[in-house]
């Protein structure tokens, strides 16, 4: 099963590239921030307790299959209904007892977020969302323009005149009334299960 994971630009071990085999501690977003078309609805799976070193209960193991996910806000064990998709989370990667999720990455799309130019900043437009498809979700990637993904021809020079330097002030009273897309994070397919993992 393909599982969405949400990557922001935390620091991973790994950069998840298209085809490479992924071991990692996985969070449940229950409302992740993304369009509802990109979120999983009503996947059944099994939860059980995670307890601290005390035997306390502080959050919820998510299985399914090989999947495996910390989600909090609840203790119980049974067998739920969840919407929303897998995050990752590095801070996850320093509890030791904590199951890993081993997968393939079958699919790297940057997430890319509208944003109006406000009276003294850039405003997030709500809805405005839109995926690129990219080979890895490298941190050289999270740039606002697409255009800079497309490789330049060795020999490409700018038309002379078309360089032009400008301070920040300029700069925001050119765009001052333009939209700009800002990169946000990654989206990935993560293929979990018997060819997954």
């Amino acid at each position: 099963m393909l599982w969405p994971v949400l990557l922001d630009s935390s620091p991973r071990d790994t950069v998840w590239s298209l085809g490479e085999r992924v071991s990692t501690r996985l969070r449940w977003l229950d409302e992740p921030d993304l369009s509802d078309d990109l979120v999983l609805h009503r996947t059944p799976v099994r939860t059980s307790a995670l307890r601290d070193c005390h035997g306390e209960p502080w959050a919820q193991l998510v299985e399914s299959g090989d999947l495996r996910a910390v989600r909090e806000g609840d203790q119980s064990a049974c067998e739920i209904t969840l919407s929303g998709c897998l995050g990752f989370d590095a801070f996850l990667g320093i509890i030791g007892e904590l199951p890993v999720t081993v997968g393939i990455v079958r699919r790297v799309r940057l997430v890319q977020d509208l944003h109006e130019r406000g009276a003294d900043q850039w405003m997030r437009r709500p809805g405005g969302v839109r995926l690129i498809d990219v080979p890895d979700a490298g941190p050289q990637r999270l740039i606002d323009d697409p255009s800079l993904f497309e490789p330049m021809p060795p020999d490409w020079e700018p038309e002379p005149g078309t360089v032009q330097f400008m301070s920040p002030e300029q700069h925001f009273r050119m765009v001052r009334d333009k939209e700009q897309w800002q990169a946000r994070g990654f989206l990935v397919d993560l293929e979990v299960g018997a060819s997954g993992g």
